[in-house]
């Protein structure tokens, strides 16, 4: 019954918000920094299932608070589509699959389920001034540092502005790849990884701050790849490994460097323990006691 009830309410959400998944499906197929759109929902599918143990025990009643929230987002939407504010429709969606999870499993299930409701917010693409307030820095660092590492090499580079000189080439740094796509994406990931891993609270938000240093990491590795590409292989080879290969080379690397990180933590942390042979926790734990 209450698979049946989730069935019925989420197409009554896509009919609902059809204008936003529109054009969030466009954007996923037309922006790169977005391509990762189409995964969201089937990872959180999978993270449904990786908190099932997290469920609280009990039977599973519907929340009272649900109809407040889906209320709430229904409200809030119709002001959003009167308003023409985007951001507001993006929170009155949220809002409605959060209430829709409360009503149906109720609050028991929710306390599990909750990361992964929440994790769907990844295939919402950010505000546009948001998006460019982000692209434009980190486009720019880009540039800069990959200039720099191409010089290392020993190909004259020069930064302009998004565009580096080496020589007669001009290599231009799109936005589509001045960091923004790897960090989103990457962001994505490390939430993932965050929510299923049984690491400590601490370790957990390691995982999610680094989302910004290894996505430029990986983005400057691109750019100097493409670089080198230029000078070994020719402009014609390196635009095909530039604009279409680099985001699935970067992803990669993204990830080792994730692990890479998760066992440096592992050596520099270990979990402290009594030296003392032969006593256990149990037996400390114990009162002493005479015989006589």
């Amino acid at each position: 019954m209450r698979l049946f009830a989730t069935f019925v309410f989420s197409i009554a959400i896509v009919i609902l918000f059809r204008e936003l998944l529109t054009g969030c499906i466009a954007r996923w197929t037309t922006e790169p920094q977005y391509f990762h759109g189409f995964a969201i929902p089937v990872i959180a599918l999978g993270l449904c299932w990786f908190r099932r143990k997290h469920f609280l025990p009990g039977t599973a009643r519907s929340s009272v608070h649900g109809l407040a929230m889906i209320l709430c987002g229904i409200v809030s939407h119709v002001a959003a589509v009167w308003f023409f504010v985007d951001t507001i429709e993006a929170v009155s969606f949220l809002l409605v699959i959060v209430g829709t999870t409360l009503l149906i499993w109720g609050r028991r299930a929710f306390s599990g389920l909750w990361p992964a409701v929440l994790f769907l917010g990844f295939m919402l693409p950010l505000p546009s001034q948001i998006d460019h307030a982000l692209s434009r820095p980190l486009q720019a660092l880009g540039t800069s540092e990959a200039a720099w590492y191409i010089q290392t090499l020993g190909i004259p580079a020069i930064p302009q502005g998004n565009t580096i000189l080496m020589g007669d080439t001009r290599l231009g740094v799109a936005e589509a790849f001045s960091g923004l796509r790897m960090l989103l994406v990457f962001l994505a990931i490390s939430t993932a990884a965050a929510i299923i891993s049984n690491r400590t609270t601490w370790e957990k938000l390691l995982m999610l701050m680094s989302a910004l240093p290894i996505a430029l990491i990986c983005n400057v590795a691109g750019i100097v790849a493409t670089a080198v590409a230029h000078q070994s292989l020719g402009p014609a080879r390196a635009d095909m490994i530039f604009h279409h290969l680099s985001g699935w080379l970067m992803l990669p690397l993204a990830m080792l460097l994730l692990f890479l990180e998760l066992k440096l933590m592992d050596i520099l942390f270990v979990q402290a323990g009594d030296s003392r042979p032969g006593v256990t926790y149990h037996a400390m734990r114990q009162p002493f006691t005479s015989q006589t």
